[in-house]
């Protein structure tokens, strides 16, 4: 079923299908949204700052990415049959993502309000616990990705540099993304390699260090291999160019990218020095 048949959500002027996964995808894109606008007034009026930042910053950040990947999977869900879709792979998949989100999301948020430390704290046994419940939430919000992913490229009929990057995008941008938080969480168990110190030279809006090593920035490039690449491979479709080739090569790069990223801040340079 094609998705610009008459079945869609409510929503008309978006092409989506009627279906309860791709509502409850839906569901959870708008949520962070609303979240997000929800989550703008304190960010304007509370002073405390934790870690050199604002204390809402964390919740803001994650409700823009959770909402952008929501998204993301519910566009890319269109490229399969329905009933594939609609499958117990794909809908368990993404209840379980749906449940992450809302413990992240809380749990953050409950934390800023503290004004304490979500991630890399383990100062009580309570905030120890829900960060390694945070870890796991993390990868069920991807795994729905990696799941999606496989059935593309088992069942979807998209053109092919829209299915190549998709496929490429959503398996290969997971798994990178999990190798690399994993290791971060668990070998480094710190965002940064080298003394922090806050209130120093950061990226502006990001909040990466400039200072020391960061490895966020390698984990942002990898996770993001999810929207650039099925969209690469979209516009190449359009102008007719070797796009699954294209699609590959930009993979590559992007891939390559993120692991150099991630080795400078293993080295404790930053990828934007001061």
């Amino acid at each position: 079923m094609s998705i610009l048949d008459s079945k869609r959500t409510h929503l008309t002027w978006l092409p989506f299908e009627d279906d309860a996964t791709t509502r409850i995808l839906l569901a959870g894109a708008f949520f962070m949204a609303a979240y997000f606008v929800v989550l703008l007034p304190p960010f304007l009026v509370d002073p405390r700052m934790l870690e050199g930042a604002n204390v809402w910053l964390k919740p803001i950040k994650f409700s823009i990415s959770l909402s952008l990947h929501f998204l993301t999977v519910a566009i890319l869900a269109q490229l399969l049959p329905r009933a594939i879709r609609t499958g117990p792979s794909l809908a368990i998949a993404t209840y379980l993502a749906i449940a992450s989100l809302v413990l992240e999301a809380g749990y953050v948020s409950v934390q800023a309000a503290r004004g304490r430390r979500s991630h890399f704290n383990f100062e009580t046994q309570f905030e120890a616990l829900m960060y390694a419940a945070m870890g796991i939430g993390a990868f069920l919000l991807v795994f729905v990705a990696i799941v999606l992913g496989i059935q593309l490229w088992r069942k979807s009929e998209a053109s092919p540099g829209l299915k190549t990057g998709a496929v490429l995008g959503l398996i290969v941008g997971s798994i990178a993304t999990i190798v690399m938080a994993g290791y971060m969480s668990s070998i480094i168990g710190s965002r940064w390699v080298g003394d922090y110190t806050p209130g120093g030279a950061t990226v502006p809006l990001f909040g990466w260090s400039r200072e020391i090593g960061d490895l966020r920035p390698s984990h942002f490039v990898a996770m993001h291999m999810m929207q650039t690449l099925p969209i690469l491979g979209w516009v190449l479709d359009k102008f007719r160019l070797p796009s699954v080739v294209l699609v590959w090569l930009a993979a590559i790069a992007q891939l390559t990218l993120a692991v150099f990223l991630f080795w400078q801040a293993l080295q404790g340079r930053p990828f934007w020095p001061v």
